[in-house]
C-alpha cells in the first residue's frame, strides 16, 4: 500500500490572477437588462478579497437595477456528462443585489459577447448570504436556462459571472470573481494504508489549499461542504478509505443534473469504511441531492451513518462484504440492496415508491421501516422469484393494514412469481401487494416445540434431558446427511453438499466422526447456505474422517422448574421427529421415555413425557 492521493479532474478557464483578458458581456437579456451596465474589469488589486491564488478580478457596481458581468474567453470548452463549470464569485454588499428568483448571482455561458445563456445560481437570500463571502457556483449547460441574450450557438467560448444589482453601492468594487474551471467535478481518492488511510479531512486539506480551491469538499465550521462526484477509487488504483464522525453537507446546486452530486465507489479492491458519518442536504430545492453508487463490488461498511434528504442508493455485493449497520435513511429516495446486508437500520418516510428494493431479504434484520402513507417498505425483485426467505426482528409502521394495491403495503412482490417470507420477532401488521404473476406467502413468527416432563404422579420433573430430532428427511431439514468437517482449534466448520436450510442457534447432531470431540449435539452459527460452525469442548488437533452424518435437532435441553423444555422455529414443511426424555445422571433416576410425532407448520409440537422412577 501507499500513502493516500487526493486529486481532481477540473480544467482551469481563468485563475483571477490575470492582468488582462477579462471582459464585460455586451448583450441584453430577455428582461431588457444590459450586461455591461456596470464598471470595467479591475485587475490585481490586493485591497479586495480573493479565494485562490493572489488576486480576484473585481468590478464596481454603482448603477441601480442593472447587471454587471465579468467573463473570460474559454476557447470552446466541452462540459462532460453530469459535469459543470465551477465559478468562484462574491458580492460584498449582500443587500444591494437581488434574490435568487431575481438572479442576484448568475453564471453566463456564451458563444459570443452578445450571444449567451444565463442561469440564476444564488442571491441575497441563498447560500452564505446575508453575511457574504466567496461561493463556488456550478452550472451544467444542459439544464434549462433562466434567461438569455441573442442566439447562443452552443459553443462555449465565454464563461463568466454576473450580478443583478438592486441598489448600487456608492463606491468600491463589490463584484469579485476568482478562479473558474470546468470538468466532471470529481474529488478523487486513491491508495491509503494502515494508520494513514484516505479520509475526508485529507482531501479537504488539499481542496482548501490557497493554490487550489477546487470547490469540491471544503472544510466549514460545522463539518464539510461537498459538491460534485466523490470518487472513491479509480479503474487503475483502489482506495483504502477509513474515516469516522464526519458531518457532510450536500451543497445547494440548483443548475446541474441530478447525478452531479454522487458518491461513487470504483475498483473491486477498494475498501471503504465510514463510521458515524452524517450526510445532509442543505436545501431540498437543489437539483442534485446526492446519490450513492457502487460501480464495482468493493468492500464497504457503513456503520452508524445518517443520510438525510438524499437521492438514490445502489449497493453492489458479489464477493466482498457490503454491510450497512445501524444506519438511518431519512426522507431518501429508493435504496437498491443488490445483495448488501442491512442490520439495525432505519428507513424513514422514503420519497420513493419503495424504501428498499431487495434481491435477498435474508440479509435484512432488526430494521425499522416507517411510511409516509404512500410507499412500500420492501420491494422484491425478479431475483426473489420462487425463493423462501427468513427475516428477523424487523418492525413496520404506518403501512396498510390489509393486502391490496394502494401503494402503501408493507411488502411489494414485484418478482413475477411466488415468494415465501418467514418473519421472526415482528409485532407489526404485514400487508402485501403482488405484481402480475406474483404471489406472496407470509408466515409470521415461529411455532413452539414444547415437551412437559412429569412423573407418574403428574408432578413436574426438573433436570430431565429432552432430545428431539428429525426422524426422516421429508421436512426439508437435515436427516443423516453426509457432511465434511474441518477443525480449527475448538471451531468445527460443517459443509453440506446442498442447502442445509438451518438457522443460527439451531442444534445439530453430528455422528460418525473419527474424532470424539466432533460427535454430539451442538448449537450452530450459520456461515452460508451450505455451511455452519459449532464449538467443541476441546480442540482435536486435526480434521475428522469417516462417514460423518448431520441430523437436525428440534429440541435439546434440561427441564426447568415447571418441567418444560421448549424452543421456537419457523417450519416450512411438517417435520417428523423422534427422541426421548431421560434422567440418569443424578438421583432420583428415571427410565427413558420415548417421544415421537410431527412438528406442524402452524401448530408446532406439544407432548408430555411421563417418567417412571428407576428403582
Amino acid at each position: 500500500m501507499t500513502v493516500p492521493s487526493y486529486t481532481e479532474d477540473l480544467n482551469d478557464i481563468a485563475t483571477g490572477d490575470e492582468a488582462i483578458g477579462w471582459v464585460e458581456l455586451t448583450g441584453t437579456d430577455q428582461d431588457g437588462k444590459l450586461y455591461n451596465a456596470q464598471g470595467a474589469p479591475a485587475y490585481q488589486d490586493n485591497e479586495y478579497p480573493y479565494i485562490q491564488g493572489l488576486y480576484a478580478v473585481t468590478q464596481d457596481c454603482t448603477k441601480n437595477v442593472s447587471v454587471g458581468s465579468l467573463a473570460y474567453n474559454a476557447g470552446g470548452i466541452t462540459i462532460p456528462t453530469d459535469g459543470a463549470v465551477f465559478v468562484w464569485h462574491a458580492f460584498s454588499s449582500p443587500f444591494a443585489f437581488g434574490t435568487y428568483a431575481q438572479g442576484g448571482y448568475r453564471i453566463v455561458l456564451g458563444s459570443g459577447l452578445s450571444d449567451f445563456n444565463v442561469w440564476y445560481t444564488g442571491g441575497q437570500n441563498k447560500g452564505r448570504m446575508p453575511y457574504g463571502g466567496f461561493e463556488c457556483h456550478v452550472v451544467n449547460p444542459t439544464v434549462t436556462r433562466d434567461n438569455w441574450a441573442g442566439t447562443h450557438t452552443g459553443t462555449i467560448n465565454y464563461v463568466g459571472s454576473a450580478v443583478y444589482v438592486v441598489s448600487g453601492p456608492g463606491k468600491g468594487e463589490p463584484h469579485q470573481v476568482d478562479v473558474m474551471r470546468y470538468g466532471r467535478g470529481s474529488a478523487i481518492f486513491e491508495h491509503g494504508e494502515a494508520a494513514n488511510y484516505a479520509t475526508i479531512a485529507g482531501f479537504a486539506a488539499q481542496n482548501d489549499n490557497q493554490s487550489y480551491r477546487w470547490g469540491l469538499i471544503q472544510a466549514s465550521p460545522y463539518g464539510y461542504l461537498w459538491q460534485g462526484r466523490m470518487q472513491l477509487g479509480t479503474v487503475t488504483n483502489a482506495v483504502h478509505f477509513v474515516d469516522e464522525n464526519r458531518n457532510i453537507f450536500v451543497n445547494w446546486t440548483p443548475k446541474v443534473t441530478a447525478n452531479f452530486n454522487l458518491i461513487e465507489i470504483i475498483n473491486e479492491d477498494s475498501t471503504i469504511s465510514m463510521t458515524g458519518f452524517t450526510f445532509q442536504v442543505l436545501d431540498t430545492t437543489t437539483a442534485s441531492k446526492g446519490r450513492f453508487l457502487m460501480t464495482d463490488p468493493a468492500t464497504l461498511t457503513l456503520d452508524q451513518c445518517s443520510f438525510v434528504d438524499m437521492d438514490t442508493f445502489i449497493f453492489n455485493f458479489s464477493v466482498h462484504p457490503v454491510q450497512i449497520i445501524d444506519s438511518i435513511f431519512r426522507r431518501c429516495a429508493q435504496i437498491t440492496q443488490a445483495g448488501a446486508t442491512f442490520s439495525g437500520c432505519r428507513f424513514l418516510t422514503t420519497t420513493a415508491a419503495s424504501a428498499l428494493v431487495s434481491n435477498n431479504p435474508d440479509e435484512i434484520s432488526a430494521c425499522y421501516f416507517e411510511s409516509d402513507g404512500s410507499s412500500h417498505a420492501i420491494e422484491l425483485t425478479a431475483a426473489c422469484n420462487g425463493n423462501t426467505y427468513y427475516v428477523y426482528n424487523c418492525q413496520f409502521d404506518n403501512y396498510a393494514a390489509v393486502d391490496g394495491s394502494g401503494g402503501n403495503e408493507t411488502i411489494y412482490n414485484n418478482s413475477g412469481g411466488p415468494v415465501t417470507i418467514y418473519l421472526y420477532g415482528t409485532t407489526s401488521t404485514i400487508s402485501v401487494q403482488n405484481s402480475l404473476g406474483s404471489s406472496t406467502t407470509i408466515i409470521k413468527d415461529p411455532v413452539d416445540i414444547t415437551v412437559n416432563v412429569v412423573t407418574t404422579a403428574g408432578a413436574d420433573l426438573v433436570g430431565a434431558r429432552v432430545f428431539l430430532k428429525a426422524s426422516d428427511g421429508s421436512g426439508g431439514l437435515p436427516f443423516e446427511e453426509p457432511v465434511t468437517i474441518e477443525n480449527s482449534g475448538v471451531t468445527a466448520t460443517v459443509t453440506h453438499a446442498g442447502d442445509h436450510n438451518l438457522l443460527t442457534d439451531d442444534h445439530i447432531e453430528i455422528s460418525g466422526a473419527s474424532l470424539y470431540q466432533n460427535n454430539g449435539v451442538f448449537p450452530i452459527t450459520v456461515s452460508d447456505s451450505t455451511s455452519y460452525v459449532y464449538t467443541m469442548l476441546n480442540a482435536p488437533g486435526s480434521n475428522p474422517t469417516g462417514t460423518i452424518l448431520a441430523t437436525f435437532v428440534a429440541l435439546y435441553g434440561l427441564s426447568g422448574g415447571d418441567g418444560i423444555v421448549t424452543a421456537s422455529r419457523v417450519y416450512e414443511f411438517a417435520q417428523p421427529v423422534v427422541g426421548w426424555s431421560r434422567k440418569a445422571t443424578s438421583a432420583p433416576y428415571y427410565k427413558t421415555a420415548d417421544l415421537i410425532g410431527e412438528v406442524d407448520t402452524l401448530a408446532g409440537y406439544t407432548s408430555t413425557a411421563v417418567m417412571i422412577l428407576d428403582q
